[in-house]
């Protein structure tokens, strides 16, 4: 009860600090709070050469950089962390639904994107950076493989919480919870999206898929300005997420599925093409449909 008592003193603590401040705050926490998930898994498993270690290293830093810094920021910093975050408000079937359908539709234009984005090439000087992008990338890709590659349904529940539902709740609450609202402090609302679509982007350290992640980001900053809820986001952050594990785990397992990522691009870049229209049309839609549940 003392503990509580204690946390309740601290409750919007931070509210008058500067955005400057506030940013600083919240690396610090991520600081903190990856390396105590690292002594965590140090302690009680801690064996880089074991896929499960692995697995259960990437869910405690994920928790510990992404979802607990903006849950402890916001606590400092309002004193209504929930609605400071945007998880007061949910939304209702209909945005559901069409975020759903966006996302699915969206997959052959975002592999254009990112096809596009791959021939992108780098001045002669600058040989070097490409190279470690390059091997950067594949570093990723093989460990991105490596965690996915599952032949059991627990296997593949597991990996659903890894990959599909910590990601998408804690980097939209990092991304577009803390770093959004911090930003829009500072200068403005879309000025703020854009800025923390770059980072979302950039922190992930895949440069050849920078501009379609790029891309997304803004798009889930807008769902959240649009909607006044960061559940859109985190809905759509988890349906991109899921689909990729689900075909994984089919194609893992034998079953002859087309490859999720090439739809949309080679000879078929018109299905990337029209896919593109169709999205833009259904944010279009998404768009009027949150303004006005956020209304209501």
């Amino acid at each position: 009860m003392k503990i509580m008592d204690n946390l309740f003193k601290f409750k919007g603590m931070f509210s008058a600090n500067s955005p400057f401040s506030k940013l600083l705050l919240l690396i610090g926490a991520t600081i903190i709070f990856t390396m105590l998930g690292f002594i965590v898994w140090t302690v009680f498993h801690g064996d880089i050469n074991n896929l499960q270690s692995l697995k259960y290293l990437q869910l405690v830093e994920s928790t510990g950089m992404f979802i607990l810094p903006p849950l402890a920021m916001a606590w400092l910093w309002s004193e209504k962390p929930l609605e400071y975050l945007h998880l007061n408000k949910v939304i209702n079937y209909k945005s559901i639904l069409l975020i759903v359908a966006i996302m699915i539709v969206a997959i052959p234009f975002i592999n254009l994107l990112g096809d596009i984005n791959h021939r992108l090439v780098l001045p002669h000087q600058l040989t070097g950076l490409e190279n470690w992008m390059k091997s950067s990338e594949a570093e990723a890709t093989a460990m991105t493989e490596k965690l996915l590659n599952t032949h059991n349904v627990s296997g593949l529940v597991f990996n659903i919480i890894l990959i599909s539902i910590i990601p998408a709740l804690g980097e939209e609450l990092f991304f577009r919870g803390a770093l959004q609202c911090i930003f829009t402090e500072w200068k403005n609302i879309r000025w703020a999206i854009w800025f923390s679509a770059i980072v979302f982007s950039a922190i992930h350290l895949q440069f050849y898929g920078f501009i379609p992640r790029m891309l997304m980001g803004a798009f889930f900053g807008y769902m959240v300005l649009w909607s006044g809820s960061l559940w859109p986001a985190v809905l759509a952050h988890f349906i991109n997420n899921v689909l990729a594990v689900i075909f994984y785990y089919f194609k893992y397992n034998g079953y002859q599925l087309p490859n999720i990522d090439t739809v949309g691009i080679g000879s078929g870049w018109w299905i990337g093409i029209a896919s593109g229209f169709v999205t833009m049309f259904g944010l279009f839609l998404i768009r009027i449909q949150l303004k006005e549940s956020h209304k209501n």
